[in-house]
């Protein structure tokens, strides 16, 4: 029979074996059967098996064996083989341990070990005292060859199975020991993958202050270890785009940690892989590796590793790491700590997402001009993978921009769960309907404190406006931001509040720092919900957001305002904070008459109105919609009584205290 250079080493290692394996004749005995099945010897003797021969018998197969063991010189260039002195060569392996990973491979994929191991031992298990046996080695050498924190179990060659005591090879060296390879670089990619290639180059990134320092971090660095570049902020803000910017411009290739499990289906194979990405680089100069979507592995609730292992592996990686997270709220501060430098990545520019619809339009050949993309950049928010699919697409069926919208647009679709996104026209001409300043009725003169405001120039001012909902508070916000012109960034509660611990608190503080970069007015709708009074707190987490929300508003340089249905649940520290707290309170009859007007186009007297006193602009807007799907808009009477009706409802669910603050 003719054997691969596979069984001629699992023949040596059974030689091995079988020193321990026969305890006696019996089993001797049972070996021999074993091995006529296989076809391996066949007992020439003939009568009766007595002690004597069986053991002349056993003798003599032991002898063929250690012949079948012997490997032919042809055979010495077998693809196994060479496979096996290239993980030793470049990993710095030890032959014993090289022992152990043929002996696992061998164990599980060799017809005649595999056999015997089924057969002869229980569970058919590769525990330790069988590995310091076919390694030739001592029990104390083989424990540190086995060890956790080991070459063969850090890079997951060795699996731990059945309570950590026994093992088994992994999946993916497995295929890797079997595969076929041209050479040692495409042994080298197979474990590696291929390098990232980017086409994009520092001036693309004008609009991220840390780039040339980023860019000349990197360059200088000459071998240090602890080297990791932290790069966070949400997703699509071109993170990925970035990391192969830095290796482009640094003259090195990047590459990707874990983007699969390789066939592997223990916890932390990204760890893993980046255990073995790491030494096998660390003799090449021009490599960085990337680490994508790393709050897998830095996030407790999704890792198992010791905190101490992820802060030796900053401390010590002996190649550069880039790392990108949408998460770092759930990041411990004592990884942030160790990074070489952290970058944060908002929202583009306009100017710059033009440059990426036009980068993205010419490559796909579609006809654009200036004016275009710039729409394009107004109207669509979205990161620059949608765009090049989006164009793609459309170049492969021969469209234009249309088609470009439509594919945006479906896409926009299916992300937010098969719910079409309002246009922003659609949102913005609904806004400006909803306020005029003449709708106001308030305890301060709003519209002299907005000329005050623009005469004095100042910035540092902040508006508690709390009444009834509907009366226009949000609607102000707008109003005075455009008077002063500045932008506007509006937040509700439910862009805040977290799930998780520290989440809301990381909103809060985003949401400051985001209006100050973008000296924007900012507004936060259902301040109740995040400023609520301490003393009614059940859990830390409560008292931990209106401590952040208090200590951004004691700093904050820029105006914002706060606005609320439920005064007399605000923390009284907040209101202490507030430059003024404004009452908003029903339309007065004067008003009612000019909202008749103004929503509908109807002139009223004041003894038509005078039973409409707990209106506000909001009940006109709504009756206004109501009124135009009845056919009604221009009957007084019929919309009188329709404001009558939302009156009578909202009398029914108040005490008559406007706002819920006692007097």
């Amino acid at each position: 029979m003719k054997y691969t250079y596979e069984d001629r080493r699992a023949f040596f290692y059974m030689d091995r074996l079988l020193d321990v394996i026969i305890e006696s004749e019996d089993s001797m005995d049972y070996f021999m059967d074993w091995s006529e099945r296989l076809q391996l010897y066949k007992d020439s003797s003939k009568g009766e098996r007595t002690n004597r021969r069986l053991k002349s018998v056993y003798k003599k197969f032991r002898k063929k064996l250690k012949q079948m063991a012997i490997i032919p010189a042809e055979t010495e260039e077998n693809p196994f083989y060479l496979n096996l002195m290239f993980l030793k060569n470049f990993l710095n392996l030890s032959s014993e341990e090289i022992a152990v990973l043929e002996v696992a491979f061998l164990w599980k994929n060799n017809k005649f070990l595999k056999d015997l191991s089924r057969r002869r031992i229980c569970n058919s298990d590769l525990t330790l005292d069988y590995c310091v046996e076919l390694a030739n080695t001592t029990e104390r050498a083989m424990k540190k060859i086995l060890n956790p924190q080991s070459s063969l179990l850090r890079y997951s060659f060795l699996i731990r199975d059945r309570f950590d005591k026994d093992y088994s090879v992994g999946s993916n060296i497995s295929n890797f020991l079997e595969s076929i390879f041209e050479n040692e670089e495409e042994r080298k990619s197979w474990l590696m993958g291929s390098p990232l290639c980017g086409n994009l180059r520092s001036k693309d990134f004008e609009y991220i202050p840390e780039t040339d320092f980023a860019v000349n971090l990197l360059k200088n660095n000459q071998g240090q270890k602890g080297f990791n570049i932290l790069l966070y902020g949400m997703a699509g803000t071109g993170k990925t785009s970035f990391a192969q910017m830095l290796a482009k411009e640094t003259g090195k290739k990047l590459y990707v940690v874990g983007e699969t499990n390789e066939g592997e289906s223990q916890d932390n194979y990204r760890l893993r892989s980046l255990y073995l990405k790491n030494d096998f680089l660390k003799k090449a100069p021009d490599s960085c590796l990337l680490f994508d979507e790393a709050e897998d592995l830095f996030s407790s609730s999704q890792t198992k590793c010791d905190k101490v292992e992820i802060n030796r592996l900053l401390e010590k990686n002996k190649v550069p790491v880039i790392w990108t997270t949408n998460r770092i709220d759930r990041m411990d501060p004592a990884f942030i700590r160790r990074f070489s430098l952290a970058i944060y990545f908002k929202k583009p520019p306009v100017e710059v997402q033009r440059k990426i619809w036009q980068k993205h339009l010419k490559e796909n050949s579609l006809p654009h001009s200036y004016c275009q993309t710039m729409a394009l950049a107004k109207e669509f928010s979205v990161p620059p993978s949608m765009i090049s699919g989006a164009a793609k697409a459309a170049h492969i069926v021969n469209g234009d921009l249309d088609t470009v919208r439509n594919h945006i647009e479906i896409m926009q679709q299916a992300l937010n769960y098969g719910f079409k996104r309002k246009k922003k026209e659609e949102t913005k001409e609904v806004k400006n309907e909803k306020f005029n300043p003449l709708l106001i009725n308030a305890d301060t003169d709003l519209a002299a404190l907005s000329e005050q405001l623009k005469k004095l120039g100042r910035l540092n001012f902040s508006l508690c406006l709390y009444g009834a909902p509907g009366t226009g508070k949000s609607a102000y916000g707008r109003y005075l931001a455009e008077e002063l012109g500045l932008k506007v960034l509006h937040k509700r509660a439910s862009d805040l509040l977290g799930a998780y611990v520290g989440e809301t608190e990381h909103n809060i503080a985003r949401a400051f720092a985001e209006a100050k970069e973008n000296k924007a007015l900012l507004i936060f709708d259902e301040a109740d919900s995040f400023l609520q009074d301490r003393k009614y707190a059940q859990r830390s987490w409560e008292v931990s957001s209106v401590n952040e929300m208090l200590t951004w508003m004691e700093s904050h340089p820029y105006p914002f305002i706060c606005t609320t249905n439920l005064m007399n649940r605000l923390d009284p520290a907040s209101l202490r904070r507030f430059s003024f707290k404004v009452k908003y309170e029903f339309l007065n009859t004067p008003q009612v008459q000019t909202a008749f007007e103004h929503f509908f186009g109807v002139k009223v007297s004041n003894q038509d109105v005078a039973s409409l006193a707990a209106l506000t602009p909001g009940d006109f807007a709504l009756v206004k919609n109501k009124a135009e799907i009845l056919g009604v808009l221009k009957q007084p009477e019929k919309l009188k009584e329709l404001l009558q009706a939302e009156q009578k409802v909202k009398t029914q669910h108040t005490t008559g205290q406007i706002g819920f603050c006692p007097r």
